[in-house]
């Protein structure tokens, strides 16, 4: 990767997070990359491909320590519960830029490459997270009755809910506490006999 592309994608990521997906401009970037507006156009075709790129690099990177976790080896309900633990603290040392998070996702329906980035993330996640439910049905450990991909969709549906709850409300129950609370329902549901 090119310097001026990579300081462009920091740049973008550090414009994003100071002034939030609306008021970050093409200029601001440029000029917080220290390259030419035309850099921009030149590495990445368009502002909003930029910010695509960005968003997702930041997004790939807050989830790879869990989806390592998820794709490692050993008993899957123990996979499950240190995937949440990660996820917890790695939300908790990337709080600030939650709130680009969340913008990031009212906008990928009107931003092309956010979606489909977004999208590819969240079927990676997804596989990876049907795959270890496939497992521990089979070891018993959950009920025939659940539906690993729509399973996986819905634990996916609740990390960016308490990325919402936790943006908002700063005040509420913690992080941790929250996230243990649902792993400890998902977990705790007993095979039909």
């Amino acid at each position: 990767m090119t310097d001026s592309r990579q300081r462009l994608l920091s740049a973008a990521r550090g414009c994003l997070g100071r002034n939030g997906l609306a008021a970050t401009t093409s200029r601001h970037i440029a000029t917080a990359a220290d390259v030419n507006l035309a850099a921009i156009t030149y590495h990445f075709g368009s502002k909003d491909d930029l910010v695509a790129a960005a968003l997702l690099e930041g997004l790939r990177e807050w989830l790879t320590p869990t989806i390592e976790v998820l794709a490692g080896d050993g008993d899957p309900a123990v996979r499950t519960l240190a995937a949440v633990q990660t996820l917890t603290a790695t939300f908790e040392r990337h709080r600030a830029e939650a709130a680009v998070y969340l913008e990031a996702l009212l906008q990928a329906p009107r931003m092309e490459p956010l979606q489909r980035g977004l999208l590819g993330l969240w079927a990676e996640l997804g596989r990876l997270l049907a795959d270890q439910m496939g497992e521990m049905q089979g070891d018993g450990t959950l009920p025939g009755w659940v539906e690993p991909e729509a399973m996986a969709s819905l634990l996916i549906a609740v990390a960016n809910g308490l990325v919402l709850q936790m943006t908002v409300d700063g005040d509420g129950p913690p992080l941790a506490a929250m996230a243990g609370q649902f792993a400890g329902l998902l977990l705790a549901v007993t095979p039909a006999g």
